[in-house]
């Protein structure tokens, strides 16, 4: 019993910290385009320009919100689902078909995090438009979110495809709604 508690209570932790992960790089996006609208609209006709770089941070902090929020969806099992064919599926279809599911997205992990890290080695030395020129600014950092969302993705997965054989009304119940019992 107690090992399930500690593991429920990281499973907890692990989830908090990705959320809070989240939401402080949408927190940071919402504050560098806020910048650059107050320096570009407001303050730019008495400094005379906006920072330029705000562009550029801003269209990296968005690669970064997409691949870590949808680790986030992942992980809430909110991923693109039919549940009007759910619900009419019998107990065990809906394991098996989870199960598949589970197995295809963490191939397709395994294939996005393959081909971004090679992505992230190539482009070490390459800028974004106005950034600084030294990490995490460069294009390979562009990368860096798709492995971490990926792999963030891959513990929900494997998550996922433990319950599937060990306790699978943790699924159903997820899956089902409160129409399960």
């Amino acid at each position: 019993m107690a090992t399930n508690d500690t593991a429920a209570s990281l499973a907890r932790y692990f989830d908090g910290g990705v959320r809070a992960l989240a939401l402080a790089l949408y927190g940071l996006m919402i504050f560098v385009v806020g910048l650059q609208i107050l320096t570009r609209w407001v303050l730019g006709s008495f400094i005379g320009s906006s920072l330029p770089w705000t562009v550029n941070l801003s269209q990296m902090l968005l690669v970064y919100v997409t691949f870590v929020g949808a680790a986030v969806a992942s992980g809430k099992r909110e991923h693109i689902s039919l549940d009007l064919l759910v619900s009419r599926l019998s107990d065990r279809t809906i394991r098996v078909l989870t199960g598949l599911r589970t197995f295809l997205i963490l191939v397709f992990v395994g294939v996005l995090v393959s081909g971004a890290y090679p992505l992230y080695l190539q482009n070490r030395g390459s800028v974004i438009g106005a950034l600084p020129t030294h990490p995490p600014f460069t294009q390979a950092w562009l990368y860096v979110p798709v492995v971490v969302g990926g792999l963030i993705i891959a513990v929900y997965g494997l998550r996922d495809l433990y319950q599937v054989v060990v306790a699978p009304d943790a699924i159903l119940e997820d899956l089902k709604g409160d129409d399960h019992e």
